[in-house]
């Protein structure tokens, strides 16, 4: 066979070949294109935007934050472009990875172009092409922007801001972020107090209510007003202040944290074993306990006006730092500086104006008084016999941790089973309190009421009553002195069942009005008696028989 014929055979067979490939390939691609619901290759752009410059200085200058802050409009349109493309660049690539037509003759063709095709997904492009002026084309150059690049720009909005513009921005950025930190301080103390709030009501251990309260009033003095003064973000007293709230919020939570460990302590197999040990020797003790609670209860209803309420402590004007709410103490009163001072120079007459304000009920608060000073008297003996019982008790009470009876020995013996004389209620003061209208200056003052004091506000309520009801020249005070003299005049002797001190050394003995004051009985040797403590709480306001 002639070598031309070959040649042109080998020829038309290239020929025929490639048509059936190519065929092949529009076949495969078009199939692929309807597979991804694409309508071409061209669904991204390689080339974004256009600029044209100048200069050659100009061509090589040229950059991203130039063409933004020329075109800053265009910024809100890369980023739907650069999204777009981000998102069919992750359609093509994961076909790619797993696919169905890998075994096709024609599948290498199509995966160059897929990748092609990525490749010009992976950034926005603009193209700075200089012009010279004579309208000649001399140099361009391509910008690639990611879509880092990209979002840069939202996160450093000043890179596209003149100088004035800057400034101005800056100057916001700052009250910005001093703003965010002091709101940041303010929720540190906002949790403190939030703390605070939910486990006051859980604390018994005596004194950890007012220790609490304490540190909260420390916590706002030194934080509300000082967060708002501070004017620079980089300022030291952001680390001092930070260091007094962590010493606040710890305090805080080994006050909690002790409460909670004695609860532990009480709700464990340990205590109840105690408890159920000495519930059968209190059986004889048991109603004198009852006794005894019922009087320390009733004290406080037999002074005068009681200022109980809850009050809150926000001095912030903005309202960023939650309330805290604390019950001020009983038998307080918020007074001016005018009378503040007059207060401390006649405090019993200021106790009569702020506490005893109605002479209408001055008999039976006077009454109230002497039945007072009788009251505190018995509680004293009482608080004796009750320290007596306790040391009988203790060989049965053994192995009780050292931080129980160094924190709550009282709340120990109460939750046994005895009563439980506070103190505080033997020793009960009326206070004056205080502050100026900016919060700064804070000043209080307490009356004490001992039995000599009580006996003068009764003396001075006496002299203010004219009431011929009430005759004070029949009336003899309960002094101890008397009460002395009347139980030795019977020999510690129960006028009623007999029972003496002699037979029972730890016997509660109490005087009392064999006709009652409410009855018109008067506080003088004639109308008083030793009873004991069971026969006169029998007796209560009857006639003697």
């Amino acid at each position: 066979m002639p070598l031309l014929v070959i040649i042109a055979v080998v020829v038309v067979i290239i020929v025929v070949t490639k048509s059936i490939n190519e065929k092949k390939y529009k076949e495969l691609d078009a199939e692929v294109l309807r597979k991804l619901g694409f309508s071409s290759w061209n669904i991204v752009s390689d080339i974004d935007a256009n600029v044209i410059v100048k200069s050659r200085q100009a061509l090589e200058k040229y950059d991203d934050i130039k063409f933004f802050k020329e075109n800053k409009e265009k910024l809100v349109q890369a980023k739907k472009i650069i999204q777009r493309k981000n998102e069919v660049a992750n359609i093509l690539s994961h076909f790619l990875s797993n696919n169905e037509y890998k075994g096709h003759s024609q599948y290498n063709k199509l995966a160059e172009n897929i990748n092609t095709t990525i490749r010009n997904a992976k950034a926005y492009r603009i193209c700075v092409t200089y012009i010279s002026s004579a309208g000649n084309n001399l140099g361009t150059r391509i910008i690639r922007l990611s879509q880092y690049d990209i979002d840069k720009f939202d996160e450093d909005p000043a890179l596209l801001m003149g100088k004035g513009e800057l400034n101005k921005y800056l100057k916001e950025q700052e009250k910005e972020a001093l703003n965010q930190k002091q709101h940041k301080y303010y929720e540190n103390v906002n949790k403190i107090i939030d703390y605070a709030n939910e486990n006051r009501k859980l604390l018994f251990i005596k004194g950890s209510v007012e220790q609490l309260d304490n540190l909260i009033m420390q916590l706002f003095d030194r934080t509300v007003n000082s967060i708002k003064k501070i004017k620079d973000i980089n300022s030291e007293e952001w680390e001092i202040i930070n260091k007094f709230v962590a010493h606040i919020e710890q305090e805080i939570t080994k006050i909690v944290d002790s409460n909670q460990r004695i609860l532990d302590y009480y709700d464990s197999p340990a205590f109840f074993k105690i408890k159920e040990t000495c519930e059968v020797l209190m059986s004889t003790q048991r109603e004198f306990n009852e006794y005894i609670t019922e009087k320390v209860e009733s004290i406080s209803q037999l002074f005068g006006t009681r200022v109980v309420r809850n009050e809150t402590i926000n001095e912030d004007e903005y309202q960023y730092i939650r309330p805290y709410k604390k019950t001020i103490n009983p038998f307080m009163a918020e007074v001016s500086a005018t009378v503040f001072a007059s207060a401390e120079n006649n405090p019993l007459d200021y106790v009569i104006k702020n506490f005893y304000p109605n002479k209408n009920i001055y008999p039976e608060q006077i009454q109230k008084l002497h039945l007072l000073i009788e009251e505190l008297a018995t509680l004293k003996e009482a608080k004796e016999i009750i320290e007596n019982y306790k040391k009988e008790y203790q060989q049965y009470i053994n192995d009780v941790p050292d931080y129980v009876m160094e924190e709550d020995e009282a709340g120990f013996y109460s939750r046994l089973g005895f009563a439980n004389i506070d103190e505080s209620v033997l020793v009960v003061e009326y206070t004056f309190s205080y502050t100026s209208s900016g919060g700064k200056a804070k000043r209080k003052f307490t009356v004490p009421m001992t039995e000599e004091s009580i006996v003068e506000l009764i003396k001075a309520l006496e002299e203010k009553f004219t009431a011929s009801d009430f005759t004070k020249e029949q009336r003899a005070l309960m002094t101890n002195k008397l009460r002395e003299f009347v139980k030795k005049r019977d020999d510690f002797t129960c006028r009623i069942c007999g029972n003496s001190i002699h037979a029972e050394p730890n016997l509660l003995l109490e005087i009392d009005h064999i006709v009652p004051v409410s009855k018109g009985g008067c506080t003088i040797e004639d109308n008083l008696q030793t009873l004991c403590w069971k026969c006169n709480r029998a007796k209560s306001n009857k006639m003697a028989n």
